[in-house]
């Protein structure tokens, strides 16, 4: 469900940003001639600079001690869903920009090698997180009821968030790799 959410919005997005670039022309113009001299100022760094930018900032969605909070039932769970629909349509906003300005190949190169990797991590650790919020509530209506805890399942429910919270910083760290490393030489920035 969350996966059919974050593609809909983002190809909804794309759509709605593509419409409106194609009638505005001059809007893409100026967004183009913004980016461009913002990229006066900066360069890309080298690419294992580049990796670990790309790796903490993903992970930091979650293992960040600032926003430790997104494993508090609801809250976390309500911040996360925002922020991936928000990633979602800025993706396809770029995503449509780069296509009427450099095609959408070279769109579709810039995005889809990482972002086969990058989508499913961030699914996965959503995922952790809802089972995480699942097995506390649990055990905090259980205990504030009085009765026992159900241990073997709760065992369970925590082993299910590590391993897939593992799966999914490995999973981060290679597409990050791939986004650092391969993407660059892809679409001839390095």
């Amino acid at each position: 469900m969350i996966t059919l959410v974050f593609v809909s919005v983002l190809v909804a997005s794309a759509f709605i940003s593509y419409a409106v670039l194609e009638v505005s022309p001059a809007l893409a113009d100026n967004i183009m001639r913004f980016v461009a001299s913002a990229r006066g100022f900066t360069a890309l760094p080298p690419p294992f600079d580049l990796f670990k930018l790309i790796f903490l900032n993903n992970i930091g969605h979650f293992w960040n001690p600032f926003r430790v909070w997104v494993w508090i039932p609801l809250v976390g769970a309500l911040s996360l869903g925002y922020e991936l629909l928000l990633n979602a349509v800025l993706i396809g906003g770029v995503a449509s920009l780069v296509s009427i300005t450099r095609g959408p190949a070279y769109a579709a190169v810039g995005l889809l090698p990482h972002g086969v990797i990058e989508i499913p991590a961030f699914i996965m650790e959503f995922v952790a997180l809802a089972r995480w919020h699942v097995t506390t509530t649990r055990l905090v209506h259980e205990k504030m009821g009085g009765r026992s805890v159900d241990r073997p399942l709760l065992m369970n429910g925590l082993k299910d968030t590590v391993v897939m919270s593992v799966i999914s910083v490995l999973l981060f760290a290679i597409a990050a790799y791939v986004e650092s490393y391969i993407t660059p030489r892809l679409l001839g920035l390095a």
